[in-house]
């Protein structure tokens, strides 16, 4: 008996130290998973956790009450079947949401799996990320969305329906990428669109009908990248456009009517291009238009006609451009619309020639009521030659009468053609004067002019010629010729 005993008490003790093994390698293997893994449901705006990849600070942590997060994404490796995006339904009235990526291939993707939690997001932004490519419908057809943000993520494509079906979507922000090609039906179905902006990227081809279906869009930015071409079908669907901004791209010319179907368009900014030439039906059809800005590129010549059919400009930008002259009767339809309050143009920078040809400078100065209009006026500078130089610099009798006499050759600056252009400009902008700063009496009168007068009436004395380049002014007013004239004659 006593043996049956202890082997009963061996193998209780057997079974004892089996149970106790067994109970610590489960808690281990317990452990070990609460160490590994995200608990399945968690407030995104109270994450304890340090390893996360993702933390958000919220206006409030309690769930259900955030209206707005800031999320940082700190390291990379995280996936779109990461735990924490669906874990973003603990706060379904986020209204705004920002992803911020700290390190490079942190977030390469847009994170539709926590978007479409968020019933009630109206504002995203995502920036800083390496997300290359926008998928299709890659905001899940959100109902909600209006503002969307994607700065500098290193976006280069963007698919088929990249945007799409979001219909309270208003404003759209490309700006600071890498993309390169607009392809039709990106943007479809955004009835609601009114500002987009790719600005900063390396856009160079933009295909036919791309906006053809943003026909409510108000402003696009197009600044700085690589257009070198702009056609009436690139920019086809955009009637209700108001503002287009295409400054520092690579344009070369403005061929005609290719902004005929803006009917809507006030603003219209071409600067810093590489514009040679603008046909004379280059802006036909923009009624609308207000405001015209063209500097820093290298228009020569800008023809009489150019202007003639937008009725409604009140500012007309020229500044930095290689105009030699510009005659009143190119400007003339800018100023004598009903709307010109406070019209103004701007012509400095430009290589201007001092001679007769840019008489209707001073009168339209003296007369003029509006203050921007003098004050751009009296900025102008011109070319001056040594012999109007000289009589400049020695003001006397002789020399006024000299000048009266004095018709400028058709060769009047000699340069060495050798030289890169833009330094024969530098050159001639070196002599520059302000224009208003010369007595109108000194300006001489170019040989072609001269001639085309002779041919007409006679003989002219030198005040006839000066009065037959400003003639046309009295189309407008008859008071600003005879201001002219009376300065002329005494």
């Amino acid at each position: 008996m006593e043996q049956v005993t202890k082997y009963l008490i061996i193998i209780a003790s057997l079974m004892s130290v089996e149970l106790t093994f067994t109970e610590s390698k489960y808690e281990a293997v317990t452990n070990h998973i609460r160490y590994d893994y995200i608990p399945i449901f968690i407030n995104v705006c109270d994450i304890e956790d340090r390893r996360s990849r993702v933390h958000c600070y919220c206006d409030s942590n309690k769930p259900k009450l955030a209206t707005r997060a800031d999320c940082w994404v700190f390291s990379g490796g995280i996936t779109e079947e990461d735990p924490i995006w669906p874990n973003f339904s603990s706060q379904t009235e986020i209204e705004h949401l920002t992803f911020n990526v700290r390190s490079d291939d942190a977030l390469t993707f847009v994170p539709a799996k926590a978007i479409v939690r968020l019933d009630k997001l109206k504002h995203l932004t995502i920036q800083f990320g390496t997300i290359k490519r926008i998928t299709p419908y890659a905001f899940t057809n959100s109902s909600t969305i209006r503002q969307i943000v994607l700065k500098s993520n290193k976006i280069s494509s963007l698919d088929k329906h990249s945007f799409s079906q979001m219909m309270m979507l208003s404003n759209l922000s490309l700006d600071d990428n890498q993309i390169s090609e607009l392809k039709r039906d990106v943007f479809f179905n955004l009835p609601n669109l009114h500002i987009l902006h790719l600005s900063n990227n390396n856009l160079s081809l933009i295909h036919e009908g791309c906006f053809k279906h943003l026909n409510n869009l108000i402003e696009l930015n197009l600044d700085y990248n690589y257009i070198s071409v702009v056609t009436r079908e690139m920019l086809e669907g955009l009637e209700n456009l108001s503002r287009l901004n295409m400054r520092n791209n690579k344009l070369t010319m403005i061929g005609n009517l290719a902004f005929t179907d803006l009917w809507e368009l006030k603003e219209l900014m071409l600067d810093n291009n590489a514009i040679e030439f603008v046909s004379e039906r280059a802006f036909g059809g923009l009624a609308q238009l207000r405001r015209l800005t063209l500097s820093g590129n290298r228009i020569a010549t800008f023809y009489e006609d150019i202007l003639e059919h937008i009725t409604g400009l009140v500012d007309l930008d020229l500044r930095d451009n290689l105009l030699s002259t510009i005659s009143f009767e190119t400007i003339r339809p800018f100023l004598e619309n009903d709307k010109s309050i406070s019209a103004a143009v701007y012509l400095e920078g430009n290589p201007l020639e001092c001679d007769c040809r840019l008489s209707w400078i001073y009168a339209l100065r003296n007369e003029t009521r509006h203050n921007s209009l003098r004050g751009a006026l009296e900025k102008v500078s011109c070319v001056v030659d040594t012999a109007l130089e000289r009589r400049i610099e020695e003001p006397d009798d002789a020399h006024i009468e000299a000048a009266n006499d004095n018709i400028l050759s058709d060769d009047n600056y000699e340069y060495d053609y050798k030289e890169d252009y833009a330094e024969r400009v530098k050159h001639k902008m070196s002599k520059a004067k302000k224009l208003t700063d010369i007595p109108l009496e000194m300006l001489p009168c170019p040989k072609e002019l001269k001639e085309t007068i002779e041919e007409s009436y006679g003989h002219p004395v030198q005040n006839e010629i000066r009065l037959k380049a400003f003639s046309k002014v009295t189309r407008i007013s008859p008071s600003l010729s005879l201001v002219l004239l009376l300065s002329l004659l005494f």
